[in-house]
């Protein structure tokens, strides 16, 4: 099995990384809002010029921001798979924040889309789900909550986490196993 750089998935005891963006439509949205973005961007600044250069203007840097944001967003995402390495779990998704757990510190990994619905808008979760496109695979909950740290420099204890991996099996059967070795 190869990752998302076309490299062999390292699967020991040591490392393994996972992918969670194949199997969810989130490359094609990407592009497809990209190309959305570009079309209204021409003609809302076409109309906007002959009205207000200043407003042109605005809207063709603000346009430009969201659709370098979204190539961004789309190239960390496919170039940043999950690692499992040493019993440690690296969740990067993207431009979202990132978390290191150590597999100890996991209470239960359920099955995502129980409580997502629920639960997504409360404090306490942190949701790496791409977009809502897809509910997540799996919801960790953890022992004690974590400190995860907002863009405004603010911080949130969080003691569940909801994401997706690709290969859903593989990844449960290497975080219970790591859970039962401690």
């Amino acid at each position: 099995m190869t990752d998302s750089l076309g490299r062999e998935a390292h699967h020991n005891n040591e490392e393994a990384d996972f992918t969670y963006h194949k199997k969810s439509g989130y490359i094609g949205f990407i592009w497809a809002m990209v190309f959305v973005m570009v079309v209204e961007s021409v003609g809302v600044s076409f109309l906007l010029y002959k009205w207000s250069p200043i407003l042109h203007w605005l809207h063709l840097i603000l346009s430009i921001s969201v659709i370098l944001f979204l190539l961004v967003d789309l190239r960390a995402v496919t170039k940043n798979p999950i690692l499992l390495k040493n019993n440690e779990l690296y969740l990067k998704i993207g431009v979202r924040p990132s978390v290191m757990l150590n597999i100890n510190d996991i209470k239960e990994i359920r099955n995502g889309n129980l409580h997502y619905n629920d639960d997504r808008k409360k404090k306490e979760i942190l949701d790496l789900s791409l977009i809502g496109l897809d509910e997540p695979t799996f919801e960790l909950v953890l022992y004690t909550p974590i400190e995860n740290k907002l863009l405004i420099g603010k911080s949130s204890s969080i003691n569940r986490i909801f994401f997706s991996v690709d290969e859903k099996e593989e990844f449960t059967n290497l975080i219970k196993k790591g859970m039962k070795e401690r």
